[in-house]
């Protein structure tokens, strides 16, 4: 578990030792955790790395400014981690500077002419050799003999207490981040479900009329995106094109729109190893909402930002030109000149930069949700139409019922239509009959999003029909209603076990859902787990160890198929009687939604098997069945009460 700290001291010791203990021992009584050298670095480990641990973990950097503190190079390493981490620096003036008097007890050997260097080289003051950025900042002041210790003290207080939630979070996300970084950026380590929902919200903070305690660092932003990204199916909202040799400026952008909560594609940072490239590059394009365009005359000659901006062009992508060098208008291409462009070329001050940044936000903002749906329909077509129109992959239920809302919608916009494809994949998923149910339903954390991923493409491939959050088009209010309704119709729930899922807040509901409705729960062991972990409604469940055969992926996975493939109509007849009993509890139990005779003959026979096979009907099925084989005698019954009535 993380160990934060409220503060972290930084001192020179000639001068502030005694100082910094006595601080360190008032904001100890106050309740706050302060890391301080003399207490906090453990015999026998490298000091260094035990600070940098411990100015990553503080939530203020407090730095006592003195003569000595100022000169030293390790203070000056900790001012450089702070200002690299965007810590809340606050410093202290505690020593302006020291007399003849106070150096000769410290050198008694020193001269006069060793003292004239001394004073030449800055070092007995605070001011030559300050580091820029401490300048810059409001200092809170201790002067001994000057100043009111207490009221300074009080106001320090004050600085810990301002917006202290935003700023716990700016500590916790970061070493979150650092954990990431130091684990190759592997994606277990992201953020998931609600905390990545806080993270984004955090990002997203922006203080109005007064200066931000401290701002996210590219690091912060890094790991944000990443983790939105990979919530998403690896799928962006904006594929950065531009020349190599405007790789920094790209660069820029890339930082200003991932501080912006974007998620972007780069050839840098997104193309996977042993990827071919230009497989690579397509990808990128067709999973991106938006395509950016960095106009420049290399740019312009490149055959890779040729082919990248024909492809889009092609997908009918939302094209954002930025000029970014001056370019003659006659190279431009035809096709992007009839698009308005943002000239960065005129940032003559800041306020210019700002407003054509604000613009291209502004751009990227608009039509937002249009552009999501138009890239994730696209791919979802493009994996139809390369899969030889693998009938699983066609949409199904909310899905298409939302697809063709956004189809009629789209076919009146001049710029960025949908393309012939889009258009067939929704006409072929409208011929298919309508099916009660599909194959699988994944339940998985978010921390084991690849191998979902991968699960995920390779039942698709065998044909069979899944229920994937990651391909749901449903919007987040009506997200939750789709989860169930997606258990409810899906004949077997297959969920992916780890340390993490077996205790997930996302997982579990789920699992526990499914039991509810007693659906046959195949278990896909993706990371051990010890015994006791589970509880004894998992212990009951089928598994199937994909740890097994050496982790062979396609080994274990060919079990998986046979389990699925056995016994297949009895779980799809548990699957359609389980939506129909459904359906009438809905309607207050509506006699008109009964089974009746050939339905009810199969159901019957279905419930006589059922005394052999998983899974068991549960309670709502047998009072259908109940209330179906008494409907005839019910009505018989009513029927001789009337004639009788008559007679």
């Amino acid at each position: 578990m993380n160990d934060f700290q409220d503060g972290f001291i930084s001192y020179g010791r000639a001068d502030s030792k005694a100082f910094a203990t006595y601080l360190h021992q008032r904001l100890s009584e106050t309740g706050l955790k302060v890391w301080f050298d003399q207490n906090d670095i453990p015999l026998g480990v490298n000091f260094q790395n035990q600070i940098d641990d411990g100015i990553e973990k503080a939530h203020n950097f407090l730095f006592i400014i003195a003569p000595h503190s100022i000169n030293s190079p390790y203070c000056g390493k900790e001012i450089e981690l702070a200002l690299q981490c965007h810590k809340p620096i606050i410093p202290l003036l505690h020593v302006e500077q020291i007399n003849r008097e106070t150096w000769q007890q410290r050198f008694p050997h020193g001269t006069d002419e060793e003292w004239e260097a001394y004073k030449t080289k800055g070092l007995h003051s605070s001011f030559p050799n300050m580091h820029p950025e401490i300048g810059k900042i409001n200092w809170v002041y201790f002067r001994e003999g000057i100043d009111d210790f207490e009221k300074s003290f009080l106001g320090l207080l004050e600085l810990f207490e301002r917006h202290k939630a935003y700023v716990h979070q700016h500590t916790y996300f970061l070493t979150k981040a650092l954990e990431w970084e130091r684990h190759q950026k592997q994606s277990s380590y992201l953020l998931i479900g609600e905390e990545r929902q806080q993270a984004e919200a955090w990002l997203n903070v922006r203080f109005e009329n007064e200066q931000a305690p401290c701002i996210p660092s590219e690091r912060h932003c890094e790991y944000i995106t990443e983790s939105i990204k990979n919530a998403n199916n690896l799928m962006t909202q904006v594929f950065l094109s531009y020349a190599q040799t405007n790789k920094a400026t790209m660069e820029g952008f890339r930082r200003r729109l991932m501080r912006d909560c974007f998620t972007a594609w780069t050839n840098t940072t997104d193309i996977q190893t042993s990827e071919d490239f230009e497989d690579a590059i397509n990808r990128g394009i067709e999973q991106a909402d938006n395509f950016i365009f960095l106009l420049s005359p290399d740019s312009l000659v490149s055959k890779y930002c040729q082919y990248e901006l024909n492809y889009a062009l092609s997908l009918n992508k939302r094209i954002i030109p930025v000029l970014i060098q001056e370019t003659d208008p006659k190279q431009i291409p035809k096709a992007l000149r009839s698009l308005q462009y943002i000239d960065f070329t005129d940032n003559s001050n800041e306020e210019n930069y700002y407003q054509n940044e604000s613009q291209l936000l502004k751009i990227l903002r608009q039509d937002e949700e249009y552009h999501q749906q138009h890239k994730m329909l696209l791919v979802k077509a493009l994996r139809w139409e390369r899969q030889q129109r693998n009938s699983s992959i066609l949409l199904r239920g909310y899905n298409l019922r939302y697809a063709q809302a956004w189809l009629k919608l789209a076919q009146q916009k001049a710029l960025y239509s949908p393309t012939p494809l889009h258009e067939e994949f929704i006409a072929e998923s409208l011929r298919q009959p309508p099916v009660i149910s599909v194959d699988t339903f994944i339940v998985y954390s978010s921390a084991n999003n690849d191998f979902a991923r991968n699960l995920n493409d390779a039942l698709q491939m065998q044909g069979k029909t899944t229920w994937f959050d990651q391909e749901n088009l449903a919007s987040s209010e009506d997200f939750q209603q789709e989860v169930e309704q997606g258990i409810e119709s899906s004949d077997n729930i297959l969920f992916v076990i780890s340390p993490i899922a077996i205790s997930s807040p996302e997982c579990i509901p789920q699992v526990e859902y499914a039991q509810k409705l007693n659906k046959r729960i195949i278990g896909i062991v993706h990371q051990e787990i010890p015994k006791e972990a589970l509880g004894s409604e998992l212990e009951s469940i089928q598994w199937i160890d994909f740890q097994q055969n050496r982790g062979d992926f396609f080994v274990n996975f060919a079990e998986l198929i046979r389990t699925l493939d056995s016994d297949p109509d009895y779980t799809s007849a548990h699957t359609r009687l389980l939506v129909k009993a459904m359906e009438w509890e809905q309607e207050k139990r509506d006699d008109s939604f009964l089974l009746r005779g050939k339905d009810l003959v199969t159901s019957e026979q279905w419930l006589q098997e059922s005394a052999e096979k998983q899974p068991k009907p549960n309670k709502l099925q047998l009072e259908y069945l109940t209330a179906s084989r008494e409907l005839p005698y019910r009505k018989i019954k009513r029927r001789s009460v009337v004639l009788t009535s008559t007679v």
